[in-house]
């Protein structure tokens, strides 16, 4: 069953975000804020799961998770995949990410890749 509620605002001028409750009861907007692919590259298994699950519950649409080429990743990385968006950026906001990467591909339908790194209990952290 899907709820939906309105997110509460400061200023009545300001426009509240739309959002909906899923099944398990987190709360999501209901216009992502850029769609990500989440792959991991830190050797440990479950990491990319886990970033992916932050980004989902930040409002992000995580539509791939898998395993990077590489799993020697030290730190997690954000590559922006779509020029002319804000996306990697804030998804890099997000996690708390210095590295920032142009590394464009927009046959893969995704604004953004993460990396995941060694790092990523670091950036698990509230």
């Amino acid at each position: 069953m899907m709820l939906m509620v309105m997110a509460g605002c400061k200023d009545k001028s300001e426009v509240a975000p739309r959002t909906r409750m899923t099944e398990d009861g987190r709360v999501l907007p209901e216009a992502p804020l850029g769609v990500v692919e989440v792959l991991n590259g830190s050797g440990v298994k479950g990491a990319a799961n886990q970033v992916a699950r932050k980004l989902q519950d930040k409002g992000y649409d995580v539509v791939k998770v898998g395993n990077a080429p590489d799993k020697n990743h030290h730190h997690t990385l954000v590559a922006i995949r779509r020029p002319g968006t804000a996306v990697g950026e804030r998804v890099a906001a997000t996690l708390g990410v210095e590295r920032l990467l142009p590394y464009y591909n927009e046959n893969l339908l995704v604004d953004a890749t993460v990396f995941v790194g060694q790092d990523y209990q670091e950036i698990l952290k509230p």
